[in-house]
């Protein structure tokens, strides 16, 4: 359990061995990897993004009780209704009040009592949404992408949540980019870049890192981009790749 942006958002979740087993990730890579779910938190309550991987329950709803007191209403946003994200909500639901779940996608999320409510965003055109008073978000629908997804963006902290891109980071001090690592994660996790034209992906990107500004990515895998340069180097190694 980390605290990112001076506390507001705490990143939950535990790691994963790499070992050529897992899909999302190259298969050569060795190690380990942290697999995410972030909470914000604001004074009437908190938002959950995504709720992390089965393995991990148990670890993610104690991670909960230590980040925020007993009975905080708590708002669940899914970036993706994708087993990584989304399994672990009957878990979250038993030890805290949920209001709602907000998704997107044609899948069904997990039964839970709570509010199930979905996401319309259209590319380019950025939603709205304050699940819980004091944490206005702005929903972003990108174009890398390969089921429906979203990057919810928290003003206050200036955090972009990217669900499952941007998990190209192998350490936790990862400043500088390493092209090879942007390289290998884009082309497993979205090869339909070698078959597509690049420039739709490249002017939404940019649109997206354009609109705010941004000082945290914060990955569904992987470790947490910090600070307006390490943002932005990560970024342009990206568009770079992406663009080859």
């Amino acid at each position: 359990m980390t605290a990112l942006r001076e506390g507001r958002v705490v990143r939950l979740g535990g790691s994963v061995p790499l070992d050529g087993r897992v899909s999302w990730a190259p298969a050569d890579v060795r190690g380990t990897q942290p697999l995410n779910c972030y909470l914000v938190r604001s004074a009437e309550g908190a938002v959950l993004i995504d709720t992390g991987v089965r393995v991990h329950a148990a670890r993610i709803v104690a991670q909960l009780r230590e980040s925020v007191p007993e009975n905080t209403p708590l708002a669940v946003v899914l970036t993706r209704t994708e087993m990584d994200c989304c399994l672990n909500l009957p878990e979250i639901e038993a030890a805290f009040p949920v209001t709602a779940v907000h998704y997107t996608g044609g899948i069904t999320v997990p039964v839970v009592d709570a509010p199930r409510e979905r996401i319309t965003v259209e590319e380019g055109r950025p939603a709205e949404l304050e699940p819980i008073p004091g944490i206005p978000l702005r929903i972003h629908a990108p174009r890398l992408r390969l089921l429906p997804t979203l990057w919810p963006y928290d003003p206050l902290s200036q955090t972009l949540f990217t669900s499952d891109s941007f998990c190209h980071t192998r350490t936790e001090a990862d400043d500088a980019p390493d092209p090879a690592a942007v390289a290998a994660q884009l082309r497993v996790k979205f090869s339909w870049l070698d078959h597509a034209d690049p420039a739709p992906v490249l002017d939404d990107l940019r649109a997206v890192f354009a609109a705010d500004p941004v000082r945290a990515i914060a990955p569904g895998h992987g470790f947490p981009l910090l600070g307006r340069e390490t943002v932005e180097a990560h970024v342009e190694a990206t568009l770079k790749e992406i663009g080859r």
